[in-house]
């Protein structure tokens, strides 16, 4: 593969990424960009399903004024009493990405389904008990805390949190 061809090829990924996290212009020039501290983690609607409980990682701006987000938050189970990330994080379920502008305590809801570890092998999974999830706003590279008592798998051979794009 000749040097041109990596560029190129890191070039497009660099541009997929880009494309997915950036507004419009004019999303970006009306109001700021929603950081971490504007906004707060919550579950909500939480319900069991077959093998698995859904509901929805609800984000709500608890600033003083508007601002923007896009895309999916970055999630991890993490335990034992000091923040250690339990298996593997969230894998980002298809689906539409938009931008969304939140006034003053309104919410974006991203969709979230956790896998009952009960169906795989302990073997496999290495069940552990968690304290919460560990929550990335789109953006951001600081995390919230969000309790939830529950059972996540230690390994990171298994797939137990799957969560979709934030929407209205």
């Amino acid at each position: 593969m000749s040097k041109r061809s990596i560029v190129t090829m890191t070039s497009a990924a660099g541009l997929a990424v880009a494309t997915l996290m950036a507004a419009p212009a004019s999303a970006q020039a009306a109001v700021p960009h929603c950081t971490n501290s504007n906004l707060a983690a919550s579950l909500v609607n939480l319900q069991g399903t077959a093998g698995s409980r859904i509901g929805d990682l609800r984000l709500t701006n608890v600033s003083r004024g508007s601002c923007w987000t896009r895309g999916y938050p970055g999630v991890s189970y993490v335990g034992f009493g000091n923040g250690t990330q339990i298996g593997r994080a969230a894998t980002w379920d298809a689906g539409v990405v938009r931008t969304i502008t939140l006034a003053p305590r309104q919410h974006a809801d991203a969709p979230i389904r956790m896998v009952n570890v009960h169906n795989y092998p302990g073997s496999v999974c290495r069940p552990t008990p968690v304290d919460g999830l560990r929550v990335y706003v789109p953006g951001s590279r600081l995390a919230k805390f969000v309790p939830f008592h529950t059972t996540g798998c230690r390994s990171t051979n298994v797939t137990t949190i799957f969560v979709k794009p934030l929407a209205r």
